[in-house]
């Protein structure tokens, strides 16, 4: 079975990645490179969002609503427009402080700018939603099954980047990100498309 990060980026044509690196000033190689750092970390903190059944019925709800996968029919109309995907309002629910961070990290890993990192973390986030949209709605399972499926995948395959990401996203640096993320899940998913 194809990663779910593979199918994501794989959504992504030439041309998309030519209107992503003029919206933020890198190459197409920057962008995927920036893209396939920024979508593992969204899907982690979705996933560990989703880990509580109340997270998991949260999530399944705001994307039923709000995210049927209708924008991945026009990536180009979404790209040249990503203000249109509400990447802010997703980004503020699902990272909270650490959306800064996580650019910081997408940019040393990519090699663009801080403020690159903070756009294409921005469309990242709408496409991540969608996408998770479409696979539930077409009978890939619930969402949180989707996500439980990836961390399962990428910590076998790449346990070096998982743990990394998990550091990352620890808002209080007591080594979990579980309680950071299920206090934020209480606020985040309820309201996340408001």
């Amino acid at each position: 079975m194809e990663s779910l990060l593979n199918s994501i980026l794989s959504q992504v044509d030439d041309q998309s990645l030519e209107t992503i690196s003029k919206q933020t000033d890198t190459t197409p190689t920057q962008a995927k490179s920036a893209l396939s750092k920024a979508i593992p970390v969204l899907m982690s903190a979705m996933a560990k969002n989703s880990s509580t059944p109340e997270g998991a019925s949260s999530l399944q709800s705001a994307i039923e609503k709000d995210h049927n996968g209708s924008l991945l029919d026009n990536l180009g109309g979404f790209f040249n427009n990503p203000a249109s995907g509400n990447g802010q309002g997703i980004l503020k629910h699902v990272l909270g402080e650490k959306q800064q961070t996580v650019a910081k990290y997408i940019s040393n890993d990519s090699g663009v700018s801080d403020s690159s990192a903070s756009k294409i973390l921005e469309m990242a986030a709408p496409l991540v939603m969608e996408f998770l949209g479409r696979k539930s709605a077409g009978g890939g399972g619930g969402v949180g099954n989707l996500l439980s499926s990836f961390m399962n995948n990428e910590s076998e395959n790449d346990p070096q980047s998982q743990g990394f990401i998990s550091k990352l996203l620890d808002r209080d640096n007591d080594g979990s990100f579980m309680d950071d993320l299920g206090d934020m899940g209480k606020s985040l998913l309820g309201k996340m498309m408001k």
